[in-house]
């Protein structure tokens, strides 16, 4: 069975609780032109994109942290949440 976007966004979701603690938006979508996975984070017009490689999708459909994805969050939540009035809870 192929991967679908929903099944990973669900559980990035699962795995990364910041996502909703701070309401950011995900969006996955697979770019066929680089053969990855894309995420991208949105918050109050604030967006940032990252690749998913084959293997970071799979890590993460295992349950296991996805390590440039969990990279990328981080930094977007420090950027446009943490201390800022966008993502005040």
């Amino acid at each position: 069975m192929a991967t679908q976007a929903s099944d990973i966004k669900n559980k990035l979701q699962e795995i990364y609780p910041e996502i909703a603690q701070y309401g950011v938006g995900l969006q996955i979508d697979y770019n066929s032109e680089k053969k990855a996975w894309e995420a991208t984070f949105e918050k109050d017009g604030n967006t940032l994109s990252t690749h998913l490689e084959d293997t970071d999708v799979d890590n993460c459909l295992l349950g296991k942290k996805c390590y440039n994805f969990g990279i990328q969050l981080g930094q977007f939540i420090r950027n446009y949440c943490e201390g800022g009035e966008a993502c005040k809870l």
